[in-house]
């Protein structure tokens, strides 16, 4: 970047040199801190304030990125993160011309399952968006046991009575952040859309449920979120976020594993053993092979997940867009079309029919129903189906519906069906495809499609600028139609409202019927929906 212009902004902690993009003259300020390294005795504390620093600081290059085991190089999901740190509460802002004001912003909120990911995935590079005239921010939080350790000794010493959930407080923290200092990006504090995807679309449904994020967002976005669904997934971990005692009982086993007894002991422990002990419960028939690489190892989710704390959470999110509470803002949800892309499935016949027997009991038939599987090869498709309706297509879909009937705001819902040509050498195992894997929306919304060396097509680009215009109609005014331009009503789950996002983009009904109707019955909100 030696020939690159230099710009400095004045934060609340003290200067920052960025960079300005020659031909735009927008400027980019990468790997700001926005809270103090929760290191040492601030191991498992909500984030705390940042103190200033001297003279002036470089805003040039990507901050680490959260304690992780990244997925393999190959992936679909690789980030091409190489620095690791739990020193990693920074974020990035790309932005307008010197002397821009009042521009929109958005903050993003990467996927990984709360387990990897960064905000410097190429993916998420915010130059495209900047120049159409946002203001881009990108988190980086404390993920895994770092960023969601239960335990009740964390409960008695936090004042509140609860523990975990300190990746969220990291996010909320972010968002504090934005609100003092993004007008000196000329941003508007008062137009901020967040949004994410996947664990980042997640974290946009448990934010509208918490106290702790009201006033810090007007508009909100969820890219192929879990979270609404209540049961326990496929993986043995929870759709929605755990209970307190659960994540306290998880933090109790981990102490006795690690042979510990004390939070002073597990303050002090070096961050590999804290993250290499499994808990013995984790495991079961599931095959994590899909797309080598793109599954990550969960035993991590026994220790490292939401929990529902009366401090950051108070209740799901379920409970929350049911009964009216969550933050009612301006809303977008929807899926891609193949969510099952990285997730693990069931490898043989026997093994299906014996999981869906085991874990759906007086359901079992109709599951085999509506998920039908005849051979091995048909078992792993059917519950590859199953686990990514059970995760993400119900959670967003309900998320919309239960926005329409309790909530003042409006809601759009959309499909993503563009499939990428994925090269074999993403990861994508022989015979099978990628297709609109989860998290594909992405690069076509950042307008990062050449962050991959993919065939893109040109359909791939004009879709890539028509969601992109629809994105940032939405950040700039809360509807995502362009001013009329892009045909998109309101969801509405009696007639087909839903966008279906592809070369030849329509409206469309995408409640798949039966299967959500299962799902509704099975999660217990059939009487809610009518």
């Amino acid at each position: 970047m030696v020939n690159d212009t230099i710009t400095t902004v004045r934060v609340d902690s003290g200067e920052l040199d960025g960079v300005v993009d020659p031909a735009t003259g927008a400027r980019s300020f990468l790997g700001v801190p926005y809270a103090a390294p929760p290191v040492g005795p601030l191991r498992w504390k909500p984030p705390q304030h940042l103190e200033p620093w001297e003279g002036v600081r470089a805003a040039k290059s990507f901050g680490p990125s959260a304690i992780q085991a990244p997925p393999a190089e190959g992936s679909l999901y690789f980030g091409g993160e190489r620095e690791f740190s739990e020193d990693c509460l920074n974020l990035n802002v790309w932005t307008g011309a010197e002397g821009d004001s009042g521009r929109p912003v958005v903050v993003w909120l990467h996927f990984g399952a709360y387990q990897f990911g960064s905000a410097s995935n190429p993916f998420y590079d915010g130059t495209a968006l900047a120049a159409a005239g946002l203001t881009v921010v990108s988190v980086n939080h404390r993920l895994g046991r770092l960023g969601f350790l239960a335990h009740p000794d964390l409960s008695a010493e936090s004042g509140y009575g609860g523990s975990g959930n300190y990746g969220l407080m990291d996010q909320v923290a972010a968002l504090e952040w934005v609100q003092r200092n993004i007008e000196a990006f000329g941003g508007d504090p008062r137009n901020v859309t967040l949004f994410g995807v996947s664990a980042g679309g997640n974290s946009v449904h448990n934010l509208r449920s918490s106290p702790l994020a009201e006033g810090l967002f007007a508009k909100a976005i969820a890219q192929s979120a879990p979270g609404v669904a209540p049961a326990l997934d496929g993986f043995g971990h929870p759709a929605n976020a755990s209970t307190l005692a659960a994540g306290e009982q998880a933090g109790e086993e981990l102490f006795d594993l690690l042979g510990i007894s004390t939070l002073a002991e597990l303050r002090s422990l070096p961050v590999d053993r804290l993250m290499e002990v499994q808990l013995p419960r984790t495991g079961g028939p599931w095959a994590f092979d899909l797309i080598p690489g793109a599954a990550i190892s969960l035993h991590v989710f026994d220790s490292g997940y939401p929990v529902i704390d009366g401090h950051v959470l108070p209740k799901t999110p379920l409970e929350a867009y049911a009964d009216g509470t969550a933050i009612d803002v301006p809303f977008i949800a929807g899926n891609a079309g193949n969510e099952a892309s990285g997730l693990p499935y069931l490898p043989t016949l026997a093994a299906y029919e014996t999981y869906v027997e085991d874990e759906f009991g007086v359901d079992a038939a109709e599951v085999l129903r509506l998920y039908p599987a005849s051979d091995d090869a048909s078992a792993q498709a059917a519950s590859w189906q199953l686990v990514a309706d059970q995760i993400f297509v119900w959670s967003n879909w309900t998320a919309a519906r239960l926005q329409s009937a309790r909530l003042s705001s409006p809601v759009w819902h959309y499909r993503f069906l563009q499939e990428p040509a994925v090269p074999a050498s993403a990861g994508v195992i022989e015979g099978d495809y990628a297709g609109a894997f989860h998290g594909s929306d992405v690069p076509y919304i950042f307008g990062t499609l050449d962050s991959r060396a993919w065939d893109w097509t040109d359909d791939d680009r004009r879709l890539s600028d028509a969601i992109q215009r629809s994105w940032v109609s939405f950040a700039r005014t809360g509807d995502p139609t362009d001013g009329g331009a892009l045909e998109w009503p309101e969801f509405d789950p009696a007639r087909p409202s839903s966008r279906i996002w592809q070369a030849e983009s329509r409206i469309d009904d995408v409640s798949d019927g039966e299967r959500m109707a299962f799902w509704d019955r099975r999660n217990g909100i059939a009487s809610q929906l009518g």
